[in-house]
C-alpha cells in the first residue's frame, strides 16, 4: 500500500497500530500494511470498529500484521484478539474476497497473474492492466460497393 495511505491509519488508530514501531522478530507491522490500495477502505472500516469496541489500556488489541493472504485475500494478525474482534475480521476477509485490490472495484474474482507466484483479487480492467493485455483496435467492416439506384440485377 502507499505510504500515504497507511500514514493515514498510523496517524488515526495511532494505538491500534502501536506495533509498527516493534521489532520484527516480534510484529510483522514494520513492514508496513502489505496489500494493495484497493482494500484501504475496508482496513480503514475495520480499523474504527476496532477500535469502537476495544477496551483501552495496557490489554488493548494491537494489528502486527497486514497483508494478503496466500489465497488472495485480506489477511489481519491482531494481539489481545477478543471474539467479537474475530467477528469483525472475518467480515473483513470476505469482504475483500469481492473487491479488487488494486482499484477498489467490486465485483472483482481470484486471478492468477502472469508473472506473479501468488494469487490476487482483481477485476478486469486491472487485470488486463497488469498483464499487459488490451483490446484490439476496431477494425471497420468492409463494405459491399454500392449499386447506382437505375440498374436493375437480374439473376438467372
Amino acid at each position: 500500500m502507499d505510504s500515504q495511505f497507511e500514514n493515514k491509519l498510523y496517524k488515526r488508530f495511532p494505538d491500534l497500530y502501536r506495533e509498527r514501531t516493534a521489532p520484527l522478530e516480534s510484529s510483522k507491522m514494520g513492514w508496513g500494511v502489505q496489500c494493495g490500495n484497493g482494500w484501504y477502505k475496508i482496513i480503514y472500516e475495520l480499523s474504527q470498529k476496532i477500535e469502537k469496541i476495544a477496551a483501552s489500556g495496557e490489554h488493548s488489541p494491537a494489528i502486527s500484521e497486514v497483508a494478503r493472504h496466500k489465497d488472495g485475500t485480506l489477511h489481519v494478525e491482531v494481539r489481545n484478539l477478543t471474539p467479537p474482534i474475530a467477528d469483525l475480521i472475518t467480515t473483513a476477509r470476505e469482504r475483500s474476497r469481492l473487491t479488487c485490490e488494486y482499484c477498489s472495484y467490486s465485483p472483482a474474482f481470484l486471478r492468477e497473474m502472469k508473472g506473479a507466484k501468488e494469487q490476487h483479487i482483481a477485476c478486469g480492467r486491472c487485470l488486463n492492466k497488469f498483464a499487459g493485455k488490451s483490446k484490439p483496435p476496431h477494425r471497420k467492416r468492409k463494405q459491399k460497393p454500392r449499386r447506382a439506384s437505375d440498374v436493375m440485377v437480374v439473376k438467372r
